[in-house]
């Protein structure tokens, strides 16, 4: 419900025998590698720790996709078949195209408030049946301003963050545009079922999922993939807060392969972590 909120509460520390004995166990290791001569190599073994993890594997797929989402739909198809599919961020439309290949029959509805991107993504998806709506989803509707690079506007970091935009050039330009609350959006479009939400609006997707708020608290949307990137410092959303936007969903991380690797409850040590990565939260 609107206004609606989760505590979330941290795990209480608790010493055990285990946990003396691991510690016990690595610390001649750390002993070895926590020193100014080993840090090079502790850096690329926190790089790898990272990607085996599902954290910064942005490798290309063939359809304008990263591989591992690619690999996630690949896994997923038969889930998508005939059902509501939401592109939330959908900029230039390859997410929504690469839906209409893996589900021909599904009612996709593709989402984008940028003016000269949503311009694009219209000739892009011309023909497809694919929905399209000028408009960015938030916790409030109304309006707000859009921020984008100066030298390269529509590009796919646009953010209703100015500082988000900022973190990468100090020249930028904004647009105004509309916004609206998932939940009013199904009940409009007279949608009752999501087979997936997928979620990209850099450093916002808090807001789109506290504004589906009544969707998720009745488990109305099966699968929602959204991301945690380095745009959530700049607008102070961290993994807590996600955590407490998705009760009754249990949240994963996506691997390269397709697979989803369980994060399980929250924890500081494996979700505070802001380097990118993709996220999909099922009903649990």
């Amino acid at each position: 419900m609107p206004g609606t909120h989760t505590t979330i509460r941290m795990p209480i520390w608790r010493d055990s025998r285990r946990r003396r004995v691991l510690s016990g166990l690595a610390r001649p290791l750390v002993w070895l590698l926590n020193r100014p001569a080993a840090a090079g190599l502790g850096r690329a073994l926190y790089d790898l720790a990272l990607r085996c993890n599902g954290i910064g594997i942005n490798f290309p797929g063939r359809h304008g996709l990263t591989a591992a989402e690619e690999a996630f739909l690949a896994r997923n198809a038969a889930r998508l078949q005939g059902g509501v599919l939401l592109d939330v961020g959908a900029n230039a439309g390859h997410y929504a195209a690469h839906l209409r290949r893996l589900a021909p029959e599904a009612r996709i509805l593709a989402f984008e408030p940028h003016p000269r991107t949503f311009q694009a993504l219209c000739a892009a998806l011309q023909g497809s049946g694919i929905e399209t709506l000028q408009l960015a989803l938030n916790a409030d509707g109304g309006s707000l301003e859009l921020h984008d690079f100066a030298a390269g506007d529509g590009s796919t970091q646009a953010s209703l963050s100015r500082e988000a935009v900022g973190f990468y050039s100090a020249a930028t330009v904004s647009h105004q545009v509309d916004c609206a609350r998932l939940d009013d959006v199904l009940d409009q479009q007279g949608i009752g079922r999501v087979a997936l939400l997928k979620v990209d609006t850099e450093g916002f997707d808090l807001a789109v999922l506290q504004g589906a708020a009544r969707a998720i608290a009745d488990r109305r949307i099966d699968m929602i993939q959204f991301e945690f990137i380095p745009a959530n410092i700049a607008t102070r959303v961290t993994m807590r807060d996600i955590y407490a936007a998705l009760p009754g969903y249990a949240i994963h991380r996506l691997c390269l392969n397709g697979a989803l690797l369980p994060l399980g409850g929250y924890d500081v040590k494996w979700c505070e972590i802001y380097v990118t990565q993709n996220l999909v939260a099922l009903p649990a």
